[in-house]
């Protein structure tokens, strides 16, 4: 009986999701397999090249400032050639860029293949976005987002435990590691995904127009269209949450820059012991992110669930202040990974319903880019803090970005059930 409750509970988290998305969810897992440049990057530059850290923080910012680029340029080819040539060629030049990276020890040109890793590769963003727009309906976004997640999240897993053992024989292999699965992930997407039709576009507009309903978090219909309809850059309460989502990425980022910092310098861990602690994240949301969201994703508003997340955010980061010893850091992780389950889902979700198929490329565009944004700016604003005021003092500076932008969903909320 208990195995039959649990294979229904099973069945009902994932009903619903096309075969095309499982599709795209195993290409997401594929290259996220490869994911440990950018978590050991930081240790990386500090240790092997000894560069300091306010040097790797502005290598680490080439990150965001290549996301940036490649976000919005893909989003404008997304509504000019369609999500499925980007999703390609993304992953198979930012795995050319990642092997032409792992070659470099110039601290320039270092800093400029970091730029166009994600250059090329965070194209993909906007692509992915609307082609989980396209295959999937309306009611089942936050699972097919969730499915989205938890592919990316189980390669992550596996990412930074294997980016950890490669780590200690030598850090090239992580290059070589994370080039070749985006340029595999590239060739499956290529080989398996069918080639999309223009037919397929029309009817999901089509689906849309006829299915949409007055969503809780936005007073009606009449009062979004005419702002979709104008693009994004008009609709206030849009690019208001771009905002938000802006700080809240800035501060959830230093789990890619000033962790690792904090876990080399301060904890003295080793690289293979920093990629199990991190990959309790990926653990974490792949076990319970896709049964969380088909449980309580109608149960509270959109904004309530990411304000929540914020706050377990300010724990995560708070929690390091006060006390010292490895359960602190594996109850900061747990709360850091309970933020992210919370609030990311959600966030992406109100994105693509709030964006219209006409210009779903330019509103993507524009949500990948507030995170690109963050991504410059965190690891600056934290590597200068750490070599100036030291760690417990960037985690009171976090934790009150953080609260910024609980503020701002708070507001949002009250806007839109007002409303």
């Amino acid at each position: 009986m208990l195995n039959s409750t649990k294979q229904s509970i099973f069945v009902k988290a994932y009903a619903g999701i096309s075969s095309n998305m499982w599709i795209l969810a195993v290409a997401m897992f594929i290259n996220r397999c490869g994911s440990m440049v950018l978590l050991f990057m930081s240790v990386y530059l500090t240790k092997q090249l000894q560069f300091s850290i306010p040097q790797a923080g502005f290598v680490m910012a080439m990150f965001g400032a290549g996301s940036l680029v490649g976000a919005f340029i893909g989003g404008k080819l997304v509504d000019k050639i369609g999500y499925y040539p980007i999703l390609v060629w993304s992953l198979l030049l930012s795995g050319c860029m990642l092997l032409l990276l792992g070659q470099m020890h110039s601290y320039w040109l270092i800093a400029f293949f970091t730029f166009m890793v994600t250059a090329t590769g965070d194209a993909f963003r906007p692509a992915n976005s609307a082609s989980i727009s396209t295959y999937s309906s309306k009611e089942n976004y936050p699972q097919a987002i969730a499915l989205n997640r938890l592919a990316m999240n189980l390669g992550f897993t596996v990412g930074p435990i294997l980016g950890g053992l490669l780590a200690t024989v030598s850090y090239t292999f992580l290059f070589w590691a994370d080039g070749l699965t985006c340029i595999f992930a590239a060739a499956f997407i290529w080989f398996v995904l069918p080639t999309p039709i223009k037919k397929i576009a029309t009817s999901r507009k089509d689906e849309l127009d006829t299915t949409e309903k007055i969503d809780e978090d936005t007073p009606s219909q009449q009062a979004v269209k005419p702002q979709s309809a104008q693009g994004p850059y008009k609709d206030t309460m849009y690019m208001a949450f771009l905002v938000f989502t802006t700080l809240y990425a800035t501060a959830f980022f230093q789990f890619f820059t000033s962790l690792p910092l904090f876990f080399k310098h301060v904890y003295q861990l080793s690289e293979t012991h920093i990629g199990w602690l991190m990959a309790l994240n990926g653990i974490g949301v792949a076990v319970i992110e896709m049964f969380l969201i088909y449980y309580i994703q109608h149960r509270w508003t959109k904004f309530n669930f990411i304000s929540l997340g914020v706050i377990l955010l300010v724990g995560g980061f708070m929690i390091l202040v006060p006390a010292h010893g490895i359960y602190i850091l594996i109850i900061s992780m747990f709360l850091i990974t309970l933020s992210e389950m919370f609030a990311m889902p959600f966030m992406s979700t109100y994105a693509i319903t709030k964006a219209p198929q006409e210009s779903m490329g330019q509103y993507m565009a524009l949500y990948s880019m507030s995170w690109s944004i963050a991504q410059i700016v965190a690891p600056l604003i934290g590597t200068n803090i750490i070599a100036h005021y030291g760690f417990n003092m960037l985690w009171f500076v976090l934790s009150g970005i953080a609260l910024v932008s609980f503020i701002g969903f708070r507001w949002m909320q009250h806007k839109t059930s007002k409303g």
